[in-house]
């Protein structure tokens, strides 16, 4: 049986009358495409039979037979009717060959002459009556007891109250009957159960009228201070008043941050206003905050009656348009606009960044938290685009967001040591993707080199940061650069002031192999067992043969080379070192590992490895 297409319907007949109804159905489908699905589609048997006629190189005559017998044997979906002595198939996109009978169970007809529940001719005066009507008695409201239970009040038992009848007056008095009959033995009365004791409900403890319930059911009383309820049930209480204002389907009362304000009250800001403040964001080049805009184009002074609302206003109205984007926290709002200078290098994208950072939300940081001022080494990978990884220790003295759907916040970075001033921002982490902070690559590349410790440190502007470093005499030294023209790693003589760590520093003198890595493409650094093996067959030690070759290679050189190529915490390559069986440690060696890749079948056509570069050249 030929299925009908993306139906479980089958079709009826032989198997040369199933196919033909469905080239039928196929043909009517197509014709009847833009139809609604169950408006009847028609078609003459003439017209099917010559078109089939012409794709199966036959007569008209010879199919317009068969053509009757698949409609015949399909009648549910195949319809036949006849129009001036012309014969007519019918269908429908749905597969059926009657249309659906139209609904008029609920017309607008009814709904005017015909009422639901229509009332008698006698009662028309209840619709239509000159007569006023007397006022009603209000019965008085009785008060369940749930709500007194909540009041704290008691609450009586009510009684049941049952009328008395009198059994007598009911009874109909009767005829005693002439006949004597004698009486019919007595039934025995039946034993009632003794009622089984209930247990009285347990008395609802009484909430005091000065007390709320939050969702959670915490129950708090309000008549505690201000400070004891913010310090006990703040975080609750804002979630209780945000979720309310969101509910409220009028938006009566917006909010921006922390900050509530009634729509009514708020200035209106139009397509001009815009306008004007992005393109004064934009002649500032940078973010500029909500204070600067208010003055210099509102002219708009702080301390005025009209400055806070006026200032709720801006900062609401921006939070709604595309072209702008909060990038202050909480106390400093700072807007940017569409049209400034990106901040961050144009050589590595934010979404590759992420995914390199990404260990530090899988629990592989090896920081944290503190107070104030945080110090760094510079990796490789850090230097050559000016990017420091958002981890604990310097999540714990960045600013953090205002706005749920905020992604970053702008800062200002100046460098006492040379008087210079640096725009950066930090990226903040998402639940699958780790942040950082970038926007120092020209501080980097002019003043520093790979393996410095440089101390970034918190001022009282929330958005405010100085970095600093410790300077030395001058250093002549061969370090390892990136040759972004040929897309090489190359050794070039650089004189440095700062001082380093000398394991951490890329140099030709301790470090030779780092030339051989290959500048692999962002995709291929994503995946970090692959650069791993790539360091293990360019830097390591190769102490095998070509057939079965095997590498080694000390851990510290192994995580100086990968940071080389994309960031990488000391405990995340560890444990990409052990859940692999490919690498193992070395027992005779303290902190060395081995590599044994899998043999993979080597083709004649394959040519020779490539050998190291000398160290020296």
């Amino acid at each position: 049986m030929a299925l009908h297409p993306g139906e479980t319907r089958q079709f009826a007949g032989s198997a040369e009358e199933q196919a033909l109804a469905q080239r039928i159905f196929e043909v009517m489908a197509g014709q009847g495409s833009l139809n609604a699905r169950d408006a009847l589609i028609r078609q003459s048997i003439d017209n099917l039979a010559a078109f089939f006629a012409e794709q199966d190189k036959s007569s008209p005559e010879q199919l317009r037979p068969r053509i009757e017998a698949a409609i015949a044997a399909n009648p549910e979906v195949f319809g036949r009717e006849e129009r001036n002595e012309t014969a007519f198939v019918l269908t429908s996109r749905r597969g059926a060959s009657t249309a659906r009978p139209a609904d008029q169970r609920h017309t607008f007809a009814q709904r005017l002459y015909e009422p639901i529940r229509p009332l008698p001719v006698e009662d028309i005066n209840n619709i239509v009556t000159t007569v006023r009507p007397p006022l009603t008695t209000v019965e008085p409201v009785q008060i369940s007891n749930y709500w007194r239970a909540l009041a704290g009040q008691t609450v009586a038992d009510e009684q049941l109250v049952v009328p008395q009848v009198d059994e007598a007056a009911e009874t109909p008095a009767v005829a005693e009957p002439v006949e004597q009959v004698a009486a019919a033995p007595a039934e025995q009365a039946p034993v009632e159960a003794a009622p089984t004791p209930v247990a009285a409900p347990a008395k609802r403890q009484a909430i005091p009228n000065t007390a709320i319930v939050l969702s959670d059911g915490a129950v708090v009383d309000l008549k505690e201070s201000v400070e004891t309820l913010m310090e006990q049930y703040g975080e609750a209480l804002k979630a209780e008043v945000a979720a309310a204002f969101a509910e409220d389907p009028l938006r009566r009362v917006l909010s921006f941050g922390s900050t509530y304000y009634v729509s009514d009250a708020l200035p209106n800001f139009g397509k001009n206003d815009l306008r004007r403040i992005r393109d004064y964001i934009v002649e500032q080049g940078g973010p500029v905050t909500d204070v600067a805009v208010l003055s210099d184009v509102y002219r708009e002074r702080q301390g005025t009656n009209s400055f806070e609302v006026f200032r709720f206003g801006l900062n609401y109205r921006l939070s709604r348009e595309k072209d702008f984007e909060f990038v202050g926290t909480e106390g400093q709002n700072l807007w940017s606009a569409k049209g400034l200078p990106a901040i961050g290098s144009k050589r590595v994208k934010a979404s590759d960044l992420g995914q390199f950072y990404a260990y530090e939300v899988d629990g592989y940081d090896d920081t944290e938290a503190a107070g104030g001022a945080v110090s760094h080494y510079l990796s490789m990978f850090e230097w050559e685009y000016g990017v420091l990884p958002l981890n604990q220790a310097f999540a714990s003295i960045t600013p953090k967001p205002l706005l749920n759907e905020q992604r970053t916040v702008a800062l200002r970075i100046e460098a006492p040591q040379h008087y210079s001033l640096y725009n950066a921002e930090v990226r903040f982490a998402t639940p699958t993707r780790g942040g950082w902070i970038w926007g120092l690559e020209d501080f980097f590349h002019e003043y520093l080199v790979p393996g410095t410790l440089v101390t970034l440190t918190a001022t009282e502007d929330p958005t405010s940061f100085t970095i600093a470093y410790e300077e030395i005499g001058g250093v002549e030294e061969k370090l390892l650069h990136f040759e972004e023209k040929r897309n090489r790693f190359v050794f070039m003589p650089v004189t440095y002031y700062a001082a380093v760590d000398e394991d951490l520093l890329p140099s030709q003198r301790r470090h030779g192999k780092l030339r051989n890595l290959k500048a692999l493409p962002m995709n291929d650094r994503k995946k970090a067992d692959l650069v791993i093996e790539h360091v293990f067959e360019t830097v390591g030690e190769q102490l095998g043969s070509k057939d079965e070759p095997m590498y080694w290679i000390q851990f510290n050189d192994l995580n100086l080379a990968v940071n080389v190529l994309r960031p990488m915490s000391r405990p995340y390559l560890e444990h990409l070192l052990g859940e692999n069986s490919a690498y193992y440690a070395d027992e005779a060696t303290v902190g060395a590992y081995y590599y044994k890749p899998v043999p993979v079948a080597v083709t004649a056509g394959e040519d020779e490895d490539e050998e190291d570069l000398d160290d020296d050249e």
